[in-house]
């Protein structure tokens, strides 16, 4: 005959039930700081850096969104724009505190004019090739690096809606100009996790004698999208 099962064997039963709750408890809290049983695989900066400014920079069109500002509160240019390869560039915004528009075909430059607003057309220009305005026609003229020091992987950030990776480092800019206005030059970038290729961008660095310095932020969408960029009519 079984023995009745008081309620000494129901108190047992249920400190067993607690104990495997807590245990779970504990394991998928755990878990959850640990990222989940995938952790993310290690990543090197200096491979994931090259790649991604190659990847940028091979893309067939792309469009973008710049500021370049001078200390804290002068703003030098905001500009938006479109880029198709190998040379049309449509930009559209405030330089210097005008507006300016720019249609680059080529090596024909039309230029709005500010008071007309009728189209004037330089021949034989190259503005988007000039180091002066590399910000606006070129964006990814600063992201030119002769060399790299201290490349680190800063971890995921979220931008708009998706995580993306971080890196941080020390360039040494493939830009004469710039090389000679500043120094001690500091570049973030937001990289794509899915194509490696790099949707924002910040590079700030000193100015002579520690004045004011320079700070360009970029961010870039619309990759490989079919493009319209053609002389006005």
């Amino acid at each position: 005959m079984e023995p009745a099962r008081g309620p000494r064997w129901l108190i047992l039963r249920r400190k067993y039930l607690l104990f495997v709750l807590g245990l779970l408890l504990f394991l998928l809290a755990l878990w959850g700081l640990r990222g989940g049983l995938a952790p993310e695989p290690e990543i090197a900066p200096e491979q994931l850096l090259a790649e991604a400014l190659e990847k940028t920079a091979s893309s067939k069109s792309f469009r973008y969104r710049v500021e370049a500002r001078l200390g804290e509160d002068g703003v030098l240019s905001r500009v938006e724009g479109e880029r198709q390869a190998p040379d049309r560039i449509h930009i559209k915004g405030t330089m210097y505190n005008s507006p300016v528009e720019f249609i680059q075909v080529g090596d024909t430059t039309y230029m709005r004019d500010l008071w007309t607003r009728n189209w004037l057309t330089l021949e034989g220009n190259h503005l988007a090739q000039s180091e002066l305005f590399v910000a606006e026609f070129n964006p990814l003229g600063f992201l030119k690096f002769k060399d790299v020091a201290g490349a680190r992987y800063g971890g995921r950030e979220k931008l708009e809606d998706r995580q993306m990776l971080v890196l941080e480092c020390q360039p040494l800019l493939d830009n004469s100009y710039l090389e000679l206005k500043y120094t001690d030059f500091y570049c973030k970038l937001w990289i794509d996790p899915g194509d490696h290729r790099i949707r924002q961008a910040v590079l700030e660095a000193r100015g002579p004698d520690n004045k004011a310095g320079l700070s360009v932020g970029l961010k870039l969408w619309d990759y490989d999208r079919e493009m319209q960029i053609n002389p006005p009519v």
